[in-house]
């Protein structure tokens, strides 16, 4: 049996996926991974069979939905977990109808959440679609437990840094404000929230404002503990070119989005943040935790991951923080109540990974014949034909048009090989897999695992 895992951004998904990819070839899946582009052509080829197509969100717009009903004609299954699953926002009302709708719950077939806030809000929402909604939890924090150390840790560091994690891609990424706004509006997601829109213009706001006063106290705090290093790490989606401009020329700072958050975080002394996902990690790990809140802003998103953390508003306040913190005098604050935050947004099974959970509802709804082994050979061959195509239009197009800008997928990151292998034998070790799991790079943003042939 096949199962296709959609991949957006590597840095965020690569390493959790290929460890859900990793439980799933463990119980006699072969699974494809790779973006929307390319599976979308795999299918619409005939060249998927059947299976379970894995996505990270259910709706998006009208390419997303047209997809999904033709991966449900060619007998491919639909699975979901939100990559986003609303861990930032306090209430998850506009953002649960700006991402799920009843039509698109009737075509998935198992819906996976994060935790017991996301699972109540949906079923209750969506109660006709109840029985397909499993509290599962994430693969993404399975991978963060004590075991995982080892596959994120740097040794070679010489000392733990201070991370300071960005989330300002919505006002300095390569979309601009108008773009998104109008973007979201043909995908519908107004339509189906009508205060959605609402939100993120307030949302929009706030961070323009917010990014400007980070980047003040970035420079203050940076000359003010000039022996410390620093780690800067913007969004995925953020221009890292504004950042590397304002901070490159200090000695003690590192400008990079290279890699998983975790792997920065397993050596970090301190987390700096507003609003941002990354606090779960840190507090998941139980790295000091500080969110620095400027302004007064109209919309509450990012409030969850702002509780929990140490909330300060002035400069000098967080360099009180940060100076407790280096004295080893800090404790944290209502932990109780930050315990229970998180774990109503994380659910952490007791016995199991949440990839095992998610794995084991597949095989409940799959069918290992033979007759569904995909043809890798005519994938390659069709993958490779497509690739010299986009190649020539994107010649083409800078020919007749020099000026205008080409579309890169900046998202998915030419992985190699190599490297994709390492990950997944490190993977192998942890979860003490003695079966040799074969990886197959097919083309650029696509890979392809299996159990080899000789252990099965």
């Amino acid at each position: 049996m096949n199962v296709y895992i959609l991949t957006e951004i590597t840095k965020r998904e690569i390493d959790s996926n290929l460890f859900l990819a990793c439980n799933a070839v463990n119980h006699g899946f072969n699974v494809l991974i790779s973006n929307h582009e390319i599976i979308n052509l795999l299918n619409d080829k005939k060249l998927l069979k059947a299976g379970i197509f894995h996505t990270k969100s259910l709706v998006h717009g009208d390419k997303k939905r047209e997809l999904h009903d033709a991966l449900k004609i060619n007998k491919i299954k639909i699975s979901s977990i939100d990559e986003e699953a609303g861990l930032v926002l306090k209430d998850l009302t506009s953002f649960s109808k700006a991402r799920f709708t009843e039509d698109d719950l009737e075509v998935a077939d198992k819906i996976f959440c994060w935790g017991k806030d996301d699972y109540e809000n949906l079923a209750k929402l969506f109660s006709n679609s109840k029985n397909k909604l499993f509290l599962s939890g994430s693969h993404r924090f399975d991978m963060m437990l004590s075991k995982f150390d080892n596959y994120w840790n740097n040794s070679k560091l010489e000392k733990k840094k201070i991370i300071i994690s960005g989330n300002f891609n919505l006002v300095n990424g390569y979309t601009n404000k108008d773009k998104i706004i109008s973007e979201l509006n043909k995908q519908g997601y107004f339509s189906r929230s009508e205060i959605y829109k609402d939100e993120l213009i307030n949302i929009l706001d706030d961070t323009e404002k917010k990014f400007k006063e980070f980047f003040k106290m970035i420079r203050y705090i940076i000359e003010r503990f000039p022996d410390e290093t620093f780690h800067l790490r913007p969004h995925p989606l953020e221009k890292i070119e504004t950042w590397k401009n304002e901070f490159s020329n200090f000695k003690n700072v590192n400008v990079s989005k290279k890699g998983n958050i975790n792997e920065q975080l397993v050596n970090s002394k301190i987390l700096i943040h507003n609003s941002c996902t990354t606090a779960f990690h840190s507090y998941f790990y139980g790295i000091p935790t500080i969110s620095y809140e400027p302004i007064v802003c109209k919309s509450d998103y990012g409030q969850p991951a702002n509780e929990l953390s140490e909330r300060t508003k002035k400069v000098e306040e967080l360099c009180n923080l940060i100076s407790t913190i280096l004295e080893n005098k800090y404790t944290i604050s209502n932990k109780n109540y930050k315990d229970d935050l998180f774990n109503n947004k994380v659910f952490r099974p007791k016995n199991n990974y949440s990839a095992e959970i998610i794995v084991n509802e597949w095989k409940k709804i799959s069918n290992f014949s033979s007759e569904n082994q995909i043809n890798l050979r005519k994938i390659k061959y069709e993958l490779f034909i497509n690739e010299i195509i986009n190649n020539l239009r994107k010649i083409t197009i800078k020919i007749i048009k020099p000026f205008k800008k080409l579309y890169y997928d900046k998202k998915f990151e030419d992985l190699d090989e190599i490297e994709v292998t390492n990950k997944i034998k490190k993977i192998q070790k942890i979860l003490n897999i003695r079966s040799e799991i074969v990886v197959k790079k097919i083309a650029n943003k696509c890979f392809f695992l299996k159990k080899n042939d000789k252990n099965n």
